[in-house]
């Protein structure tokens, strides 16, 4: 999915009880953990996340965001910088909340901190991939302004029942 331009972004809100902060040292076993509870669980440590987050060149802990609740991380997303031709563009990766958090739009804000962190450094477009059961999430990124990229004639069919 993409997203053309970045004006007229809504204004960051979080629900009652939450707030989104960037990456601060101690996040580590936080974020594999988030990971491991809301996808599969593959048992991560702090050490997945220097490799898997960290430790990648174009790393950046400003773009490294996660909701808090009650001081305890419960979500997590981060903007990373792709380049198509000699141009950069901004992708959104690795978002998850926990599951006893959803329906609080938790993945609406931190889909909204990216986007404003991208608009901050005059990003002009921003991808983001997702699996095709992710309904929820789909719907999120199209009321966000996201464009549909479909990879399959099933791909259509699933956004159109959105």
């Amino acid at each position: 999915m993409t997203r053309h331009g970045l004006k007229h972004l809504p204004r960051l809100q979080c629900p009652d009880g939450y707030y989104i902060r960037a990456y601060q040292k101690g996040d580590e076993a936080h974020w594999a953990r988030i990971m491991d509870k809301a996808f599969v669980d593959k048992g991560r440590t702090d050490q997945d996340t220097y490799a898997d987050v960290i430790n990648q060149p174009d790393f950046d802990p400003n773009g490294f965001f996660f909701v808090i609740h009650k001081g305890v991380q419960i979500g997590t997303a981060c903007a990373w910088k792709r380049w198509t031709g000699n141009k950069p563009s901004g992708y959104i990766d690795m978002l998850a909340v926990l599951p006893e958090h959803t329906g609080h739009k938790l993945g609406k804000w931190l889909t909204l901190s990216v986007l404003h962190y991208f608009k901050a450094r005059n990003m002009e477009h921003v991808m983001l991939d997702t699996d095709d059961f992710r309904l929820p999430a789909i719907k999120n990124y199209i009321n966000l302004g996201f464009v549909p990229t479909y990879l399959c004639e099933g791909h259509c069919l699933t956004i159109r029942s959105l």
